[in-house]
């Protein structure tokens, strides 16, 4: 009887850690927001922007969000093939989930957590391992893109132009060379990943990028901001190649963000709110959705041991 109310107890408590989480993140992502500089200051503004922004629009912006995480679902699949196998729908799900965690701490580094916690495998490691790969691919595309921008448009110092792909080199030198670790250090080997796997986290690192860019140049569109593309997207890659850069959380690079936009968009169009309307909008569908949705699928967590 005692047997079967104790399991009863820890049954219900593995359950119930699902709950808590979800909790957690809710209360976390509602204190962050409703702190948030950008929010407080323009947030009677913003809303009247969004509030003109038709339904079909918004539906090409969520489309292009769940494009865009259906993309890095395919890379968390790829990358944890030899490890477990998961399907895309698993995948998604861990991706949503790891967004809730990464909303709130430093430099997104929770969203290793969420991710991994989401899994079947009892490694965690090699899964946090895997990740980092598919990380650093992006990362890649992310300097590839930024030093083409700053050599046709250095925003910033001169200097940059001839520094970044010095910076590039070494990134690709680091990502494809495989290194074969010996000694106490041996035990690390098996975190090392094939050279056709990181070629396909490379091109779909570069569809999710583009996916990015299609983003912003239709938020730019709805929002009726007369900048040309190719400006628009110089000003990105070197934005986004910034954001790489600079620790940050969610919260605090939509004020990043708005100030980047601010700085590397205002030579040409002079209107600061659309230009922070603009970040925000990207903001809240790329950031502040998927965490919200990630942190209701935590409903369905429970711990498996």
């Amino acid at each position: 009887m005692l047997s079967t109310t104790a399991n009863r107890i820890i049954a219900l408590g593995k359950k119930g850690v699902g709950i808590f989480l979800f909790i957690i993140c809710s209360v976390a992502i509602y204190r962050e927001v409703g702190s948030n500089e950008n929010v407080v200051q323009y947030g009677a503004q913003i809303k009247i922007q969004f509030q003109k922004i038709a339904i079909y629009q918004w539906a090409i912006l969520f489309f292009l969000m769940l494009l865009n995480f259906l993309v890095e679902s395919f890379k968390w699949k790829i990358v944890l093939k030899s490890e477990t196998a998961i399907s895309i729908f698993t995948a998604l799900k861990s991706v949503f989930v790891g967004q809730a965690f990464a909303f709130y701490t430093p430099n997104r580094i929770g969203e290793y957590v969420g991710r991994t916690m989401m899994l079947e495998t009892e490694n965690k490691i090699i899964a946090v391992g895997r990740m980092a790969w598919a990380s650093y691919a992006q990362m890649i595309v992310t300097i590839i893109m930024g030093a083409i921008a700053i050599y046709i448009n250095p925003p910033f110092l001169p200097w940059l132009r001839w520094a970044t792909p010095l910076l590039l080199i070494f990134a690709l030198i680091v990502y494809f060379h495989k290194v074969t670790f010996s000694g106490i250090l041996k035990s690390f080997n098996f975190l090392q990943i094939e050279i056709p796997v990181k070629k396909k986290l490379l091109a779909l690192s570069f569809l999710r990028y583009s996916v990015y860019l299609a983003q912003y140049t239709w938020a730019a569109h709805i929002l009726n901001i007369p900048i040309p593309f190719i400006t628009l997207w110089v000003a990105l890659a070197v934005m986004f190649l910034s954001l790489s850069i600079v620790p940050t959380i969610s919260i605090t690079e939509l004020v990043i963000r708005g100030q980047l936009i601010l700085l590397l968009l205002s030579p040409w169009y002079q209107n600061s709110l659309m230009l922070i309307s603009l970040s925000t909008i990207i903001w809240a569908v790329n950031f502040l959705l998927p965490a919200i949705i990630g942190a209701f699928l935590l409903l369905g967590f429970r711990l498996k041991q």
